[in-house]
């Protein structure tokens, strides 16, 4: 005799990047547990995998999350474990290494704070557009990279380093026009690409880089409060990791 099935409820959300909207489920057991066995191995790349496997699995298999951007991948995150365990936060979160308020003052000080889910956004007012014209007749179309991607050329607690920059570039021209014609990136050896990209100014390079220096990021805004004097200091908590401190 077959045991019963538990029936699970199904909600939507818009993904930032797209505006598209899904649907999905709360996590199971199984997916709770393939989650706290990536934050114990404290490896960002194992972390990153855990995500985009429970999100394809909440979403069963919607959603492709190899072509999301890792903004997508930290927003649908965040909101899958807030219907699947509850949509308060409870974060403890670190003196920052700047901050020395009062005489009591302590390196191992830490504020606890509770963060309604719902209220973390994810800003695309100031993303660039994916169009970048470099001539009168030449452009490129750009696509943000995927978290695969970043993880290739990002070392953890560092920024991209400029050679670094330039492959990421190159592996996230969706296609290039002359006039009429179009250059899909996928149909380019990476050589062409290359050659393409250092044949840019200063000037028209910036302008490729700066989609990618302006693209959106999961953020919050709170104020870190003291515990020996309550003096409030503002603190952006940014990226998936902030959040589960």
């Amino acid at each position: 005799m077959a045991l019963p099935r538990v029936a699970t409820p199904t909600y939507e959300l818009n993904i930032p990047s797209t505006k598209e909207k899904v649907k999905f489920r709360p996590f199971l057991v199984k997916e709770e547990k393939s989650l706290l066995m990536a934050l114990e191995s404290g490896n960002e790349k194992t972390m990153s995998e855990a995500m985009m496997d429970i999100i394809a699995s909440c979403s069963q298999g919607k959603v492709d999350t190899k072509n999301l951007a890792p903004f997508d991948i930290e927003y649908i995150f965040l909101h899958l474990r807030g219907k699947s365990v509850g949509e308060k936060l409870n974060v403890k979160i670190p003196r920052p290494e700047e901050l020395k308020c009062c005489k009591d003052a302590a390196e191992d000080d830490v504020f606890e704070i509770e963060i309604n889910i719902d209220d973390i956004k994810i800003d695309t007012s100031k993303a660039g557009s994916s169009e970048v014209q470099i001539t009168k007749d030449i452009g490129l179309k750009l696509k943000y990279p995927n978290l695969d991607l970043v993880n290739k050329y990002a070392t953890a607690g560092e920024n991209i380093s400029a050679d670094n920059v330039f492959k990421l570039i190159t592996e996230c021209i969706d296609y290039i026009w002359d006039g009429d014609e179009i250059y899909k990136g996928k149909d380019s050896t990476k050589k062409e690409l290359d050659d393409f990209v250092e044949s840019l100014s200063s000037g028209q390079f910036t302008k490729v880089r700066e989609f990618f220096e302006n693209m959106p990021r999961l953020e919050h805004k709170i104020n870190w409060i003291c515990p020996k004097c309550k003096k409030l200091k503002p603190l952006m908590l940014a990226g998936v990791d902030s959040f589960f401190g």
